[in-house]
Formats: structure tokens, sequence, C-alpha cells
């Protein structure tokens, strides 16, 4: 009998996590259907629609969370009871979080550490149960108190912080398989997680090629008078997490507003852009409510487009593991001006111009030579690898996870010998 897979595409917010696992979900189930496997895919209610369009013509069956599915934290008895009475040989999430007691081998990925890095841009205790809830906060405290053993308190720090550095820790040491996707990301796992290098896997996001590609033959302008853009624009693409720094980018680029041209816009694409706190007060303070257009969510094709008409997509980010906006827009031959940081110039190279994190000065030079069309769009000089290419790569990772595991079982149990008694910390 061949393996069975339990393939998880749910996240917390339906965007660059979402948009990573659902577009390896269909290049990554038919290679793996074509080996024999059998596929089962677990979402989200608003990704479904998604999931089922990935697999289509393969036999894979999407099945929804149920309704009251929990929060941050991963406990999920539903999902255990239906690894195990269906015999499932192996479970992948695309999310970072897994329920510690999965029954079954898990593969799960580590896109960045930027909350154990720099946990002055993730949840304060406070903004966590603002954002879940008391019961997921009192439920993060208990977990905790059994993680212990993996907990390395590092001074007076948030419970959020401990829980979220020893439930990684666990799960990176239990999984059968780490995924990452980029060298940056791979070596902060390696050194703050003590993981060894040979446990994971880089499967990098990709771009479709058929949408974000250069198209100068086509006029965007009916694309972009929908979004009531006629002149010079800059975009700002996802969401305005922390350590991205909209709010920074957006005061950087209003405090010089003189040195761009006239009439001149920053586009915000997805992410409830507007909703970020601070910005609305921003924008009246200097009186630039006509400054920033706020486009909510778009569809690919138009996202292309915007693309195609923008001067440059600007990045504000401190810390990333990887950026698909920016993989996008060099598709595009988008310029990009982002910071300087690892993780960008590993995926982007000679494609972007970088500055300084710290220098507002520096990113509105840049900002003002692509407006004056002095910069160079990145398409010849950086191939972004298309999902198809990274599926693939997926469906090897998680090949090797079930060989390494001893192969099908068909019950689920001889696979998970190797992690029937709990890990021990390093």
């Amino acid at each position: 009998m061949g393996v069975f897979l339990v393939y998880d595409v749910r996240s917390n917010n339906d965007a660059g996590v979402s948009r990573y696992g659902l577009s390896l979900l269909g290049p990554a189930a038919r290679a793996l259907r074509k080996a024999g496997w059998r596929i089962s895919v677990v979402s989200r209610p608003e990704q479904k629609e998604r999931a089922e369009e990935a697999v289509n013509g393969l036999d894979v069956p999407v099945t929804c969370a149920p309704d009251e599915e929990e929060g941050f934290v991963r406990r999920s008895p539903w999902l255990s009871q239906m690894l195990i009475s269906e015999r499932v040989d192996l479970y992948f999430t695309s999310h970072y979080v897994v329920d510690r007691d999965c029954p079954v081998p898990f593969v799960f990925t580590v896109h960045d550490l930027t909350r154990l890095r720099m946990p002055q841009f993730s949840y304060t205790d406070a903004t966590f149960t603002a954002r879940f809830g008391d019961r997921q906060f009192a439920l993060i405290r208990r977990e905790l108190e059994e993680l212990t053993a993996w907990d390395k308190p590092q001074g007076d720090e948030e419970f959020f912080t401990r829980y979220f550095r020893a439930v990684t820790r666990y799960l990176t040491h239990r999984a059968a398989g780490i995924v990452t996707v980029s060298r940056s990301s791979a070596s902060d796992i390696e050194s703050m997680l003590e993981v060894s290098a040979e446990r994971l896997a880089i499967v990098p996001g990709g771009v479709d090629r058929q949408i974000f590609a250069p198209h100068p033959e086509l006029d965007f302008r009916p694309v972009l008078a929908r979004y009531g853009l006629s002149g010079p624009y800059l975009m700002f693409v996802g969401l305005t997490h922390p350590n991205k720094r909209f709010l920074w980018l957006l005061e950087q680029l209003l405090a010089r507003r003189a040195e761009l041209p006239s009439g001149v816009k920053l586009v915000a694409v997805g992410g409830h852009a507007e909703n970020t706190p601070g910005v609305a007060e921003l924008l009246n303070s200097y009186r630039a409510e006509d400054f920033v257009r706020f486009t909510g969510r778009v569809s690919d094709a138009d996202l292309a487009a915007l693309y195609g008409g923008a001067s440059a997509l600007v990045i504000a980010s401190v810390s990333e593991g990887s950026n698909l906006p920016a993989l996008e827009a060099v598709a595009c031959g988008c310029p990009v001006v982002a910071t300087d940081i690892p993780a960008l110039r590993e995926i982007l190279g000679d494609a972007a111009s970088y500055y300084d994190p710290a220098s507002g000065t520096e990113l509105a030079r840049l900002a003002a030579a692509a407006l004056a069309g002095q910069l160079r769009g990145g398409a010849g000089a950086c191939r972004p690898p298309s999902w198809t290419e990274s599926g693939q790569q997926l469906a090897r990772v998680l090949s090797r996870a079930v060989r390494e595991q001893g192969g099908a079982s068909g019950s689920g149990t001889d696979a998970t010998l190797a992690l029937s008694g709990r890990p021990h910390p390093g």
C-alpha cells in the first residue's frame, strides 16, 4: 500500500504563509500522486476553494478544520483522531506550529526565527492576548509548564516568547524533517535551536511565471485606473507585521516627501495596512491622507499589473526568512528597494537596490532614483524558482522523510516507532 500523507495548509493569517503552502500544494501533490501516494488536505474554510483548485483532477480530498478550531496554539484532538483512524503515515504542515502530541511522524515549516531573534517585533503577552484572547494566553502558560525542559529563559522575558522558543525547540527535535525557506533561516535554526544541518531542507518560495513576468506589450492603465492611479507610485505588499516596519517606512517617506516627485503615491496592497496602529494619525499629522492608496487584497493578475506599473517595490523589513512580494516584483521586472539584511541579499542578489535598515535618508534617495527611472528592474539579474520547481523539491523532502522513518506502514504504527518516546532537549 502506498504512503498516506495529510497536507495541512492552515495558517493564522491568509497571507504569505498561506500563499506558500497553497502554492506548493499542487506541484507537490502531482509528484507524489504519480509516485503512488494517497493524499488528503486540511484547510481553513477561507482556503478551501483555492486548495481544491490546486489539486483539481488529482483525487485529493480537502477537509476544513472545525469552526471551533484553536487560535495560535495547535491542540487538535479531531486531527489526531483522523491521523490514527485513517492510518496516516506522514503529516506535513506549511505552518510553523504543530500539535505537539501529533501521533504520526511529521514534517513542518520554520519560515524564520524573527520572534526569537528580535522579540521586540513579536507579540508581547498583552498584544498576544488582545489578538487571540485570554483562553489562548492561559493555554500557552499551561503549555509552558509542560515544556519546562525546553525552556531557556533569557532574562525577564514575556511568557509568549518563552513558549514560542520552547515549543519550537521541542518540535524541531521531534520532527521527521524540517522545511525552511532560505539558507539564512537554516543558519538561525541550526544555531538558535541546536538542530543539525542534515535535518533541514530548503524549499524556497517561488512565483507563478505565467502571471508574474515582464509584459511590456500589455497596457496596465485600465487596471491602474481602477485603483485610482494615474501618476508615479511606489508599492508595499503584504501584512504589516512589526518586523516589516510599514509605519517606519511611511514616516520616512512622508518626512522627505519634498524630495520625491509631486503627486507620487505609496500603494499598500493587502494586509489591511490602513488598520495598522498609528497610520491614520501619521497621515493626519503630515496632512497627507492622499499619499497612500490602500487597495486591500487584489487578484494575482491585478497584482502583476500593479508591479508592472510601479516605479519600485519598497521593503523596510529588519528580519525575514524570505519575501514573496520581492520575488514576484523581480519576476515582473519591477525595481526593488530593500533593506540590506541577509535573507533579502540571499534571495535577490544583484536584482535589488539595498539600503541600511536604519537610514531613512538612503531609503528616500533610492525611492527618488526609482521614481526618476534610474533603477533597473531585476528580471535579468535574478531568476526566482517557479512554484513547480519548489513543489517538486518539497515532494522529494517528504519522500526522504518517509524513507528515513522506514517507509509506509499502511497503519502509521511502524512509521511512528522512532518517535514513540518524548525527545530530550539538547
